[in-house]
């Protein structure tokens, strides 16, 4: 028998026996839920024992005062369409106080539901957003179970000020110390006690959890609390929340510059999110071996995905079939990531997911910044405060000095002796601590959190398997759900559960090697054509979803499968979102070039000839045996270049100059590009006779090349309709040049 089991055992047969009162005087002990006696039960399992629960309004604890305990009938809450059990409701407060600094009476008010049918098991609750109210103590996060339900005593808390106290208990700093992390450790010990005095011991396993910044509680904790709890599930953790914020409002301020209304949400409309998310779906759908609306290989997406290349520019008025060069623009810089004025990261760029068109994405972009984050950073990370007036925030944001802000949450002065980044983040992120003390995390993460990034949980996780000798999963794990957005909901399989596997992995060491996750049918951001039964595993990072083959709305006909090939360098040159960005990890991605032993890949510099022909022979991987005469004479055998020199002479791809040279330091035209890309396919092409150029007269040289390009879509030339054939191609050309050809032979 497992552990959990025995001490279940143990539980349900001290119920059975009814254990009333223990020498701690114990008044919820629960009966066996099969006693066919009712009226003579004990606890709270029927309702002439409602006294019981309400003895537990003269709990004791230092500085706590209980306001209520009351029983909560069978059916009153439920989750996922399944009713709650019978439960005892007790609500209170701890730390009663009255601010020095501005007057406020504050407290750390809660609730905590103790079931009837308990399992030995405390569970804190750790609530969203700015905090300030007392959600229902159902122990659920997102789409996950309820922990009540589950039969764990639940606690959840205001974190130490009430709504009407939002945002301006900033300016109290003990106000702040308990909603970033105190808290929690001041109710802890208090729930834990009042969980003995209900059911006569203390719990046997103690869980965290919550979503956003109740992920950040829980990250916290798991930093903070490792003596306290055994395990803890965070979802969508803003675990850097000050930077998130500010990042906001940066992301604001270049919303604006294309914005058509005061309203941002007209800086990227709903159709344009649409065609956005269309051209994510076009590169990357299939990358998981499925095309069904989700990008399971999201690292692979931004290797291959480019708003510049693949999203449709508009040569007229936006409409929503295409956009300007200026939100290509800004898009691109947004979803690159926050800086200061010098370029620094201030937080972390998102990745390109097509569930961004779910309205939640766009309230998080647009309207969060004016109402939301403003007021974060304005009354609670900043230090010392800005603390703008409430009724012109949206003039806060669009003018505040970006560089002041990111250095004002890591400040401490006068009475504000611990900064945003202090009390707000783990201290720990390499968890050593939670290591040490065989505890367990769970960190679920929809890949379109349009607040919260992805990417930089990502980043965290790979960084923490680097410093525990490039595995943390035995004691850690990251899930990432493609399409969800902000802790759940989106054109996703958002539905798991999370907290059973938890638990499973705490109490009988079963470590979960992929969870479960399915579609919730009231999700009115389902796509229609998905079956309402959809489910697909959650893979733990980095390994990704990939389908095998059979029903392609079931989980059983994915494997979660982990790249072990190279690691793809990340050119100090190329950074996300840039132009050809996409173009150039393709080409380190494929080995076709990995840049120059400085970290650069050099995307503006032209092309030689040599250069151009080695590029086209890796691709071809020709089966080639070099002559030992060179068939030019400025190219020598002991080149670098000699053999793909040699095999484009061969395969009449190149036939270089009339006196017998090759020119191998000349840079090539993208008319030339052209033409030795059409030798190499050889295609069956009628020239047209109008020319799809301005500057491409019908019959010019490299005509035929052109136009068999432009009617693949391998280019495409330039946006003010001429095709500038003369020009140089530079790495960064030929890079996408190479990539479309590959698509066009691929039949992609």
């Amino acid at each position: 028998m497992s552990r959990v089991a025995l001490r279940r055992a143990v539980v349900a047969g001290a119920a059975a026996v009814g254990l009333v009162l223990s020498s701690s005087g114990a008044a919820l002990a629960a009966t066996s839920s099969t006693s066919a006696t009712p009226t003579t039960t004990v606890g709270i399992g029927a309702s002439a024992e409602a006294p019981e629960c309400a003895a537990l309004s003269g709990f004791e604890f230092e500085s706590t005062t209980i306001t209520g305990a009351e029983v909560v009938a069978a059916g009153t809450l439920s989750n996922r369409g399944e009713e709650i059990g019978e439960h005892c409701l007790v609500t209170g407060q701890m730390n009663e106080r009255t601010s020095p600094v501005d007057g406020e009476e504050y407290a750390i008010g809660f609730e905590m539901r103790l079931p009837r049918d308990w399992g030995g098991q405390y569970l804190y609750q750790a609530n969203g957003g700015l905090d300030g109210s007392v959600s229902t103590a159902l122990g659920r996060v997102g789409g996950g179970e309820s922990g009540l339900q589950m039969g764990m005593a639940v606690i959840s808390s205001d974190a130490g000020h009430t709504g009407s106290q939002n945002p301006t208990f900033g300016l109290d700093p003990q106000a702040r110390l308990d909603y970033g992390y105190q808290a929690v450790g001041t109710l802890t010990p208090m729930a834990k006690a009042l969980v003995e005095e209900a059911y006569g011991s203390a719990p046997e396993y103690s869980y965290l959890t919550g979503g956003s910044n109740g992920g950040r509680h829980t990250m916290v904790g798991a930093s903070r609390y490792t003596d306290e709890y055994d395990g803890f599930l965070a979802l969508a953790p803003g675990f850097n929340l000050p930077q998130a914020a500010v990042a906001q409002l940066w992301g604001a301020q270049q919303w604006n510059t294309v914005a058509t209304s005061e309203d941002l949400n007209s800086a990227l409309t709903p159709p344009e999110r649409e065609l956005l998310a269309d051209a994510i779906l076009a590169q990357c759908d299939e990358l998981d071996g499925l095309p069904d609306g989700l990008v399971q290989d999201q690292d692979g997406c931004g290797e291959v995905f480019s708003v510049a290349d693949h999203v449709p520019t508009c040569e007229a008025d936006r409409d929503g079939t295409c956009l300007s060069e200026e939100q290509k623009a800004v898009v691109t810089t947004v979803f690159a990531g926050a800086t200061t004025s010098d370029g620094t990261a201030l937080y972390s760029s998102f990745p390109y997911d097509p569930g961004l068109v779910q309205p939640g994405w766009g309230s998080w972009k647009f309207d969060s910044p004016i109402s939301r984050d403003s007021v974060a950073v304005g009354y609670i990370f900043s230090t010392l405060p800005y603390a703008p007036a409430l009724n012109s925030l949206r003039d806060f944001v669009l003018n505040l000095d970006i560089d002041e802000a990111n250095a004002s949450i890591y400040a401490t002065e006068g009475i504000y002796t611990e900064s945003a980044m202090e009390f707000m983040t783990p201290p720990d992120l390499e968890f050593n601590d939670l290591q040490a003390s065989g505890g367990k995390m769970m960190v679920i993460h929809g890949a379109s959190d349009g607040v919260f990034s992805p990417d930089d949980t990502s980043a965290w996780y790979r960084e923490l398997n680097e410093t525990h000798g490039g595995d943390a999963s035995d004691f850690v794990q990251y899930y990432e759900v493609p399409g969800m957005g902000h802790v759940s909901g989106g054109p996703a399989t958002d539905q798991h559960d999370a907290l059973a596997a938890l638990v499973s992995w705490v109490e009988d060491g079963d470590r979960p090697e992929r969870l479960e996750a399915w579609v919730n049918p009231a999700n009115d951001q389902v796509p229609e054509d998905w079956s309402s039964e959809r489910s697909r595993p959650l893979c733990i990072y980095p390994a990704v979803a990939t389908y095998t083959g059979g029903d392609a709305e079931s989980a059983a006909s994915f494997e979660c499968v982990e790249d072990t090939g190279p690691e793809v360098p990340q050119f100090t040159d190329n950074p996300p979102g840039s132009a050809y960005y996409a173009p150039v990890q393709w080409m380190a991605r494929t080995g076709l070039s990995l840049g120059y032993t400085d970290g650069t890949f050099r995307k503006s510099q032209a092309v030689t000839r040599a250069e151009t022909t080695s590029f086209l022979y890796r691709y071809m991987e020709p089966e080639f045996q070099a002559p030992e005469e060179s068939p030019f004479s400025d190219v020598s055998e002991d080149s670098g270049h000699f053999t793909a020199i040699a095999w484009a002479a061969t395969e009449d791809i190149t036939r270089g100059y009339a006196d017998g040279t090759f020119r191998p330091a000349n840079s090539v035209t993208r008319g030339e590009f052209a033409t030795l890309l059409y030798r190499l396919e050889g295609p069956d092409h009628n020239a047209p006779a109008t020319s799809p150029f301005k500057d491409l007269p019908v019959g010019s040289p490299n005509y035929d090349a052109i136009t068999w390009l432009a009617s693949e879509g391998i280019s495409l030339g330039d946006t003010d309709g001429n095709y500038n054939q003369a020009a140089p191609v530079s790495r960064g050309h030929i890079s996408a040049f190479l990539q479309r050809y590959d698509a066009f032979v691929n039949g992609d």
